[in-house]
């Protein structure tokens, strides 16, 4: 089965500032979080510290979702639900390449630098929407 595709009207909603990052927590109720993120070579990854709920909750289940949403139009967005995998940063070179999205560097980083992980999220399934059509 092949990866399923981002459709071509909806490619712009991968460079959003935010996304809402959805994982399954330890009492099996959602939990959900606002994360900045890059699309990179067919995935979507993140860095976090292994510390977080968030890791915990998608490396112990493997699964996560991303909802990603038009802040020009809120009635636009696309869902992408995936795998996890998880590469280590010693180097911090992913974490460098996210700040520069979001324009800073690791002296404007406010969270844990020591042994940050990389989430990264193979796509399932993408499901879009746009209310406005």
């Amino acid at each position: 089965m092949s990866a399923p595709q981002i459709p071509g009207d909806f490619v712009d909603l991968l460079d959003v500032e935010l996304a809402i990052f959805a994982t399954v927590g330890p009492t099996g109720y959602p939990q959900q979080s606002a994360i900045g993120f890059l699309w990179e070579d067919g995935v979507i990854k993140t860095s976090v510290h292994p510390s977080r709920q968030k890791f915990k909750n998608a490396t112990r289940d493997g699964k996560a979702s991303y909802l990603l949403v038009d802040p020009a139009q809120p009635l636009r967005g696309i869902e992408i639900r995936g795998d996890v995998s998880v590469e280590d940063d010693p180097e911090l070179e992913y974490l460098l390449r996210q700040g520069i999205k979001y324009g800073r560097g690791l002296e404007g980083f406010t969270h844990e630098i020591d042994n940050r992980k990389i989430l990264i999220v193979t796509p399932t399934r993408v499901r879009t929407w746009d209310l406005t059509r």
